[in-house]
């Protein structure tokens, strides 16, 4: 009964979850006529009102911790663990004027996608090679330059709680060449909000800001310890279920 229950609400939470975003990604649409400032009052809107969701329909509660480590200026890039979708939803409404590089695929969301260019959101074709590559490196240091802030995720990919995936490259390009603060993000969503699974699973998931890398590593150093930075204290976060799921 319990298990149905939980694959109940986290239906209910979806159904919710999608209606709302449609209904806002319509009434946002004149923002495509004003400065990009303006249309990011739908993703920072989206943001605030997801984790209430994820709390009243399936008791997950998100907390965020190490936020000041966060520069002061802007112009800077989140290095992300990516687990689950919940961490691509998030930051718009904690990190002030937020940024992606995400898949061009992406792009052809119905309405909501429509979203990701006006709001400076690089999109990129991992199928390009090389030319991609530059073309993206050059619209992540221009939007940076701006006083824009990137969050990008390294693994490229959702990777389950536990298991082990090298980061990309690409990661490193951006800090060679755009010679920004990278802020490692660590966090453990994938528990209660597993990949490619509809139940949302109750607990207390952490979202933690990691101090900024040191500058001027070569490229393959800060790659390596990027990586070792941010599992480790993955691997440190507390237990993110409650008693209810115990």
């Amino acid at each position: 009964m319990k298990n149905i229950l939980l694959w109940l609400r986290s239906i209910l939470f979806l159904i919710v979850f999608y209606a709302i975003t449609l209904v806002m990604s319509l009434l946002f649409i004149p923002t495509f006529l004003l400065p990009r400032k303006y249309a990011l009052w739908f993703p920072i809107c989206w943001t605030w009102i997801l984790p209430r969701l994820l709390r009243f329909f399936c008791g997950v509660k998100v907390v965020f911790k190490g936020l000041e480590n966060l520069p002061k200026e802007n112009g800077y890039m989140i290095a992300c663990k990516h687990q689950s979708a919940l961490e691509t939803l998030l930051f718009h409404a904690i990190v002030p004027n937020t940024f992606y590089v995400l898949k061009r695929e992406l792009l052809f969301i119905p309405i909501a996608g429509l979203y990701a260019p006006k709001t400076g959101c690089v999109a990129i074709d991992r199928k390009g090679g090389a030319s991609a590559m530059r073309k993206m490196l050059n619209k992540v240091q221009k939007n940076l330059e701006k006083g824009m802030n990137l969050i990008i995720f390294p693994e490229g990919t959702r990777v389950k709680p536990g298991e082990k995936k090298t980061y990309n490259p690409g990661v490193a390009l951006l800090y060679e060449q755009c010679k920004a603060p990278v802020v490692p993000v660590a966090l453990n969503t994938g528990y209660c909000w597993p990949k490619n699974q509809t139940k949302k699973i109750p607990g207390t998931v952490t979202i933690e800001f990691l101090p900024p890398m040191p500058a001027g590593l070569h490229r393959r150093a800060f790659l390596s310890e990027l990586q070792d930075r941010i599992e480790e204290a993955t691997d440190k976060l507390p237990n993110p279920f409650n008693k209810e799921t115990k």
